[in-house]
């Protein structure tokens, strides 16, 4: 299962509460999850690879690096979610075939108080900055994390309004945004940036290549249904850990090992229950 993207098609768009505007991870659930299932897939390729390359970058597990983890990840997808939120509601209103995903209750409320939405994100994810930044002392390492943050919503508005097939260039740059903060703090080396890009944000940067409305001919022929992804992203986890085994600790690649399994086990999962709204 992957996390949803701004062109999932949704024919029905229940009404949420409001307060999904607000809350961090809310809108995210609520509006682009929906399912338990989703979920515990955005945990394995979200959480978890960030959790263990920072943890392995930091080179200890103190209080100071959980406090650390528990406000990069705050911030930054509280301000992430700030780019979901226009994509479906401003940036829709541009599009032949726009994907609803809010009711109409929920746009016309969004629409009328806009601004203490955006406000109240920012002011939130400006807040837990601020705080780390005063428990790290300030440290140019801090100062570059905070900053890699607070680029996210702005290379996600630059992707909403570059609507043509060249916005999937930025594609990858996006989702490696949310991943990247994590390890800023650490001075990681090169090779753990690198593991932590290929545990997932290479897979989907694939993906979404392959995508019809894209016009990548070599990876739709990789990729050629969207029922075929099940065993890509197989084939994708087979394939790097054969090339980095040699090369990488098994504790290094534990978060691909782990997502490995993972979508073997989906791939089985599926020949017996088809999870609900799964590749969508």
């Amino acid at each position: 299962m992957q996390t949803p993207t701004d062109t999932d098609n949704t024919a029905y768009t229940p009404q949420v509460s409001n307060l999904v505007f607000y809350l961090p991870f809310a809108y995210y659930y609520k509006v682009r999850l929906r399912t338990t299932e989703k979920l515990l897939s955005w945990v394995l390729i979200y959480l978890m690879p960030t959790a263990w390359y920072s943890w392995y970058a930091a080179g200890e597990l103190s209080w100071l690096f959980c406090i650390n983890y528990l406000f990069i990840l705050i911030a930054a997808f509280t301000l992430y979610e700030t780019g979901y939120i226009h994509n479906d509601t401003f940036t829709t209103r541009h599009e032949k075939v726009p994907t609803l995903r809010l009711s109409e209750e929920n746009l016309r409320y969004f629409y009328s108080h806009c601004h203490s939405i955006f406000l109240s994100r920012i002011l939130t994810a400006l807040v837990l900055l601020t705080a780390l930044l005063i428990l790290n002392g300030f440290s140019a390492q801090i100062l570059l994390t905070s900053l890699s943050i607070v680029l996210i919503p702005c290379i996600f508005y630059l992707y909403n309004h570059c609507r043509n097939k060249y916005n999937v260039l930025l594609y990858p740059v996006l989702v490696f945004s949310r991943y990247i903060p994590f390890m800023l703090p650490y001075s990681p080396s090169w090779q753990l940036v690198l593991l932590l890009f290929l545990s997932f944000p290479c897979c989907n940067m694939l993906e979404r290549f392959s995508m019809p409305k894209q016009r990548f001919p070599v990876f739709k022929l990789l990729i050629p249904t969207e029922k075929s992804k099940t065993y890509f992203r197989i084939a994708y986890y087979i394939i790097i850990l054969a090339v980095l085994l040699p090369f990488f600790s098994i504790m290094q690649l534990v978060p691909v090992i782990i997502l490995a399994i993972y979508r073997c086990l989906v791939a089985i999962l599926l020949l017996f229950y088809h999870p609900k709204r799964y590749l969508q």
